[in-house]
């Protein structure tokens, strides 16, 4: 079941059916697009009951954070108490029961699976618990910054934010990997970790090599390396996808009004002259061409 909400202020109804809860209560329930946001406070021992899905397309996974002890019981099949602020993953295809060990709040993401799914290739299944991480930590605040405080929302911030959470969801399960289950054909893992950051940094401007290099407590030539391994080079990545970034807005109808110049800025070029210069790199026509495609 997907999460089908008509405005801001809506979707506690679908998230309720797929907690299928007991004196469960929504505060808040926020919608960007594809993904939600929502804040519950849950009585002592009240529990959470999470079914299966129905493999159809349509699923829904979500992340939950409390504030206070959670009990979950899932995939190891014995209760397992999870400490306040550790992040707990709901997968559409299985069932997980969560009770609250005291009375207190829970923060939660709902995420079209589609956009999370490619995380089991080759891989062990995601336990429920996620260990900490810093990226964990980012979503945390994260939520807490968009339950907590009141921003002015266009399509164009509710379109970004969409896809920071998804990309933030993505890189915590990624992490959350054991590196036992993965398969050895793919990239490496950490190479899999500097591509999950580029994703969810890409549209800043000011996120480069140094910066990706700092946030994986390497060294320039160090993170050089790493690619060259995987046949690339970080610059090449983060150009790639801040392409490919661009040319997703220009696609959605939502965008169809955004010059080249703002189509730029949003995917994390500093200026139209730069989206240009990559756009001919990967030997595509120019922005302003494709977009006047996308248009008609």
């Amino acid at each position: 079941m997907g999460i089908v909400v008509t405005d801001s202020a809506v979707g506690v109804g679908a998230v309720t059916r797929l907690l299928r809860g007991e004196r469960e209560h929504a505060g808040v329930a926020l919608r960007y697009r594809s993904v939600l946001v929502s804040q519950h406070s849950i009585d002592r021992d009240a529990m959470w009951r999470w079914s299966e899905q129905p493999d159809d397309g349509s699923e829904t996974a979500a992340i939950l954070v409390a504030a206070v002890p959670l009990e979950v019981r899932g995939i190891e099949a014995v209760p397992r108490e999870v400490a306040p602020g550790t992040l707990v993953f709901l997968h559409p295809h299985r069932a997980v029961s969560v009770t609250a060990v005291e009375a207190g709040t829970v923060m939660g993401a709902w995420v079209p699976w589609d956009t999370l799914d490619e995380i089991e290739s080759g891989v062990d299944a995601l336990a429920e618990r996620i260990p900490v991480s810093a990226l964990g930590s980012g979503l945390h605040a994260f939520l807490a910054s968009l339950l907590g405080q009141s921003f002015a929302r266009t399509p164009h911030t509710d379109d970004l934010v969409e896809r920071l959470i998804a990309e933030m969801v993505f890189g915590v399960l990624l992490e959350a990997i054991p590196q036992s289950g993965v398969n050895l054909a793919r990239a490496t893992p950490d190479v899999e970790r500097a591509r999950s950051l580029i994703l969810m940094r890409r549209a800043d401007p000011e996120f480069g090599v140094a910066a990706l290099a700092r946030e994986l407590y390497m060294s320039i030539r160090q993170l050089q390396r790493l690619f060259a391994a995987a046949e690339s080079t970080p610059a090449d990545d983060l150009r790639r996808s801040r392409v490919e970034l661009a040319r997703d807005l220009m696609s959605r109808s939502g965008h169809a009004r955004l010059g080249v110049g703002e189509i730029a800025t949003h995917a994390g070029f500093r200026d139209a002259a730069a989206l240009r210069r990559a756009f001919a790199w990967a030997g595509l026509p120019s922005p302003l061409k494709l977009r006047n495609a996308h248009r008609h």
